[in-house]
Formats: C-alpha cells, sequence, structure tokens
C-alpha cells in the first residue's frame, strides 16, 4: 500500500505538473493569439498605406509625363518661335537693304538731275557764285538726309536683330 500511496502520489504529481504546464501552455496561446491579432491589424495598416503609396506614385507618374509632354511642346513652341523671328529678321534685312538702295539711287538721280538742271540754268543765265552756293547746300541737304535715312534704317535693323537675343533673355 506505501507502494501504491507513493505511486498515486507520483502521479498526482505528474499531474500537478501536467496541469500547470497545461495552463502556462493555455497563456501562451493566448499571448500569441493576442500577438496574432495586433499583426493582422498591423497588416491592414501596412496594405492600406501601400495602396495609398501605389496611388500618390501613379498619380505623381501621370503628373510627370504630363510635365514632360508640355515641357516638349513648349520647347518645339519655342524653336518655331525662333525660326519664324529668324526668318523675319532675314526679310527685314533684305527689304532695308532694298530701301537703302532704293534711296541711294533716287538721291544720286536727284543729284545727277539737279546738276542737270543748274548746267541749264548757267547756260541760260550766265553762271553765278550764289547759285552755285545755292545748289551745294541743296545737295549738301539732300545728303544729311540720306545719311539720316541709312542711319535710321541700320537702326532699326540692328534693332531688329536684337529682338531675337531680348527674346533668348525673357527665356
Amino acid at each position: 500500500m506505501d507502494q501504491i500511496k507513493k505511486d498515486c502520489n507520483n502521479v498526482n504529481n505528474e499531474l500537478n505538473d501536467v496541469k500547470t504546464k497545461v495552463k502556462l501552455l493555455e497563456k501562451d496561446i493566448e499571448l500569441v493569439y493576442g500577438i496574432s491579432e495586433k499583426l493582422s491589424v498591423t497588416i491592414e495598416k501596412i496594405q492600406e498605406m501601400n495602396n495609398s503609396l501605389v496611388q500618390m506614385i501613379s498619380l505623381h507618374d501621370q503628373k510627370h509625363l504630363l510635365h514632360d509632354k508640355e515641357e516638349k511642346e513648349l520647347k518645339d513652341d519655342i524653336k518655331d518661335l525662333n525660326a519664324k523671328i529668324a526668318s523675319v529678321s532675314r526679310e527685314i534685312h533684305e527689304r532695308v537693304d532694298q530701301l537703302e538702295h532704293h534711296i541711294s539711287s533716287r538721291i544720286d538721280a536727284l543729284r545727277g538731275d539737279l546738276l542737270n538742271h543748274k548746267k541749264e540754268d548757267d547756260r541760260k543765265n550766265g553762271s553765278t557764285d550764289d547759285a552755285e552756293n545755292d545748289l551745294d547746300k541743296r545737295i549738301a541737304e539732300i545728303e544729311k538726309w540720306r545719311w539720316m535715312i541709312v542711319g535710321a534704317v541700320a537702326f532699326a535693323a540692328w534693332f531688329i536683330g536684337q529682338a531675337d537675343i531680348i527674346g533668348k533673355l525673357m527665356k
């Protein structure tokens, strides 16, 4: 009987040990369950953040593509404007050169006409110093106007040429 008591005590002790271990395991399971719940919530939040980041990146990519497209269009427009400015500038320079040549030829023709007229008047009336001085003054006045016009045309051509530089500086 002693042996049976001993065995009963041993079995009771083992049973108590098993109960204690089971209780510890139950607590561990509760802790693991709590941690798994927290991990589930954290994973859901991370997924929500991930979705938000994906949307933000997508929106950013769209804006970036739109910006690149607009930048390309602006560069093309600037190239077109520069080409037009260069073309107009060449046309204006050519027109100024034509105008200068025309004015010079007209002044030369007027000078020739004045000289011919003076010679005819001298033949008819006889030559006088006052008439020569008057004619010289007229010719000098015409030449003065000629150079003023040439200067104005040169200034206009220079100014139009600077418009291209001013356009580049405005960029």
